[in-house]
């Protein structure tokens, strides 16, 4: 009877994790390569990877020829070795973020399975998978998906390891924590044990379970993420001696704790609202999970200790994002398994009741429907929303999308009431409604030279220069396949003052010798002047100036982008 049990267990673990693999995987692979990339992350990232390949050099990264040490290397060496196997192409280029994405949800599903039961698992893996914010960077090159899932299985796998029921099951989970937290810190510095020595430490703390620190084999956990951290991080401040102070105060703790001179400088509440539509359709069940965790916890932490972890979690992780002024949208990614978890436990309790809680979150789903389609129809008249009439089509399929489920959402409201049939609605429409913004994504994409560059590739010889005019479009060295030369005022004043691509390039200045392709005025126009055949891209409102100063051939426009030359053959 037993060996039957064990049998029929293995069985629906595997099946389950087979049909989660496939379903998802199908899901985020697909359109993957649809749009070009955007900038500035998706052009700068995957550039450095390309500079990495065709420089033979995997322990310093450069952009645009220009040492580029904001960030570890890890991302780097993935987006390398994609183009190696697959080639310079946008889907390649965010073969990684799609596929970290579904491991990310792999290990949720594991994780809710473990730690509550196996509906719990599966309901936690759908939230997750299908909500805008997580789905969205999962077909986005940049670094925030990747470290936010390895710092969330760090997270999952050590909480598995502290509940784990033999001394086999521990080993494997903490050392797969060991082994995530390296790779966190190897993608983007040390947050990655940030927050799992905060979480995991305030735990303890909170239960009074000291004696766990004996069985986390700190020793051997210790040995994983040195072997597999510092190397790197050695070779790289052999190569570069100045990265040390550069990587770790300036990137790592003054971009935490500065006040200014940062990025999307935001008030304190900012993730309040990027929470509650990036969680999307889920959201209407956040607070309900959050209060049933609230309540067990209360009960009994002791025996709550998992619902413990994951507030401990969701709280912390969300406040220390919300503390310094430079935020972006990305960052608060790391909550989302979290919450994906929470309401899969909620969602999972509640599958076979009926009554005022499913009624208010199908309500919830009404008006939530009413409101989407409501925008969606008004924004394009409204004159201050600027916004590309190619979107339009998009707008309305999804006002229509979003009708559809609000009808759905009525009979249900007067019907059974019935969980699992608003889930399997919920479901519905927020996967109709991924893959349609995967679709409008062409659409959005108002700032790529993509077209421009496809054009210059047919007619650019090697001895050709081609140039940016104050300005650096940072896609432009990827679709061309080459350094570009950037004219702009290296000197000014203010440039520390500035979170720009300027600061950026002037940050990695001092590592080699840039004064052939970063550029100043002057340089340029003896150049432009001579029997050098040139190209010039810059803003259109620029270019109405500068045609007055010198003859130049103006070849094409593509959105406020204008492609010039200085000869005409």
């Amino acid at each position: 009877m037993l060996a039957t049990q064990k049998t029929q267990t293995t069985r629906s673990w595997m099946t389950d994790l087979l049909f989660i693999s496939l379903a998802l995987g199908l899901f985020y692979l697909f359109w993957l390569g649809l749009h070009p990339l955007f900038t500035p992350d998706e052009g700068r990232y995957s550039e450095v990877a390309r500079e990495m390949i065709v420089t033979g050099d995997y322990i310093t990264p450069r952009l645009n020829g220009v040492a580029f040490l904001d960030k570890p290397i890890l991302y780097y060496w993935l987006q390398a070795s994609a183009i190696k196997l697959f080639g310079l192409k946008e889907w390649a280029l965010r073969f990684w973020p799609a596929f970290i994405a579904l491991l990310g949800c792999v290990v949720t599903y594991v994780a809710g399975r473990c730690l509550f039961d196996r509906r719990a698992g599966i309901l936690a893996a759908i939230v997750l998978a299908t909500n805008p914010l997580y789905y969205g960077a999962a077909h986005y090159a940049n670094l925030d998906l990747e470290v936010a899932v390895m710092i969330s299985n760090t997270l999952l796998f050590a909480l598995l390891a502290f509940q784990a029921a033999s001394d086999r099951q521990r080993t494997v989970f903490i050392l797969l924590a060991y082994l995530f937290c390296a790779l966190a810190v190897l993608t983007k510095g040390l947050i990655g044990c940030v927050f799992p020595i905060l979480i995991a430490g305030s735990w303890i703390a909170l239960l009074n379970r000291w004696n766990t620190l004996a069985k986390m084999r700190l020793l051997t956990g210790a040995g994983i993420f040195l072997v597999l951290t510092v190397p790197w991080y050695f070779l790289v401040q052999r190569a570069n001696p100045e990265f040390f102070h550069f990587f770790f105060v300036v990137q790592q703790m003054q971009r935490f704790l500065a006040q200014a001179d940062f990025n999307n400088p935001t008030p304190a509440w900012f993730y309040v609202p990027i929470v509650l539509a990036g969680f999307l359709p889920w959201s209407i069940f956040l607070f309900q999970a959050f209060i049933q965790q609230i309540k067990l916890v209360v009960k009994d932490r002791q025996h709550y200790s998992a619902e413990l972890f994951l507030l401990v979690w969701a709280i912390l992780v969300f406040s220390f994002f919300s503390f310094p002024k430079s935020k972006t949208v990305g960052y608060i990614l790391p909550l989302f398994p979290a919450l994906a978890l929470m309401v899969g436990r909620y969602l999972s309790q509640s599958w076979n009741k009926s009554g005022r809680a499913i009624f208010l979150a199908t309500l919830s789903f009404i008006i939530l429907c009413i409101a989407v389609v409501a925008a969606c129809l008004l924004v394009p008249h409204i004159k201050s929303v600027e916004m590309a009439h190619s979107l339009l089509p998009y707008l309305n399929d999804t006002a229509l999308l979003f009708s559809i489920g609000g009808i759905a959402g009525c009979f249900l409201l007067f019907s059974d009431n019935s969980l699992a049939k608003l889930v399997t609605c919920l479901t519905s429409v927020a996967v109709a409604f991924l893959l349609t913004l995967l679709a409008s994504a062409t659409a959005m994409n108002q700032k790529t030279t993509k077209p421009l560059a496809m054009q210059l590739k047919t007619i650019l010889t090697p001895q050709d220069e081609v140039v940016t005019f104050y300005r650096y479009y940072q896609d432009l060295p990827l679709y061309l396949e080459r350094r570009i030369t950037i004219v702009a005022d290296w000197h000014a004043t203010d440039i520390m003052h500035n979170d720009n691509w300027v600061r950026e390039l002037w940050f990695g200045m001092p590592f080699q010798d840039t004064s052939k392709w970063l550029i100043e005025e002057p340089a340029f126009w003896q150049r432009w002047n001579s029997d050098k055949r040139m190209f010039v891209l810059m803003n259109a409102q620029d270019y109405l100036g500068f045609s007055k100063k010198t003859k130049s051939y103006r070849l094409n426009e593509y959105d406020d982008v204008v492609l010039a030359s200085n000869h005409l053959s």
